[in-house]
């Protein structure tokens, strides 16, 4: 049966994965505001957990929107916790343009759009020209140069699709 997964329906997966996912934000929300007294993590909670119930979302009903957002929501997230870790907020920019390159790339992986694995290669050219600009490697008109070859690398294939 297609709309059955280990003799449970689809939608049954779902609403429990909402529900576990919805129940760990809530969780984390409190103890991060009451143990580490941190009053912003819930919006990073929130985009981790519901990344992970899009990405489910994904594989169980082949939604590439879900896929892309999903990833995109989680990465956001764990990229937060990733500079707070570590305490480098300064290249969090870098992160967020990373988490597009890398929602475009698994999103291309598992449904085969090519014009997804160009963004992300644009995105990645686009993220290591600002990484290298915020530690003052290259100069602002270098930096623009990275963006527009990233933005016609885009151009190009986007015209030329068939």
């Amino acid at each position: 049966m297609q709309g059955r997964f280990l003799t449970i329906k689809k939608s049954s997966w779902l609403a429990l994965s909402f529900i576990v996912n919805i129940l760990f934000f809530i969780v984390g929300s409190v103890l991060s505001i009451i143990l580490l007294h941190q009053y912003n993590y819930w919006f990073f909670l929130f985009c981790f957990f519901i990344g992970i119930h899009l990405f489910f979302k994904s594989i169980m009903f082949r939604f590439d929107s879900c896929c892309y957002f999903g990833i995109l929501l989680f990465f956001i997230g764990f990229f937060y916790f990733y500079c707070y870790l570590f305490e480098i907020f300064q290249y969090y920019s870098v992160f967020i343009l990373l988490s597009f390159c890398l929602a475009s790339y698994i999103t291309s992986f598992f449904y085969y759009q090519p014009f997804q694995l160009v963004l992300a290669i644009s995105l990645f050219f686009v993220s290591i020209g600002l990484i290298l600009y915020i530690i003052n490697y290259i100069s602002l008109f270098i930096f623009l140069a990275f963006l527009t070859v990233g933005v016609l690398i885009l151009v190009v294939k986007f015209l030329t699709i068939k």
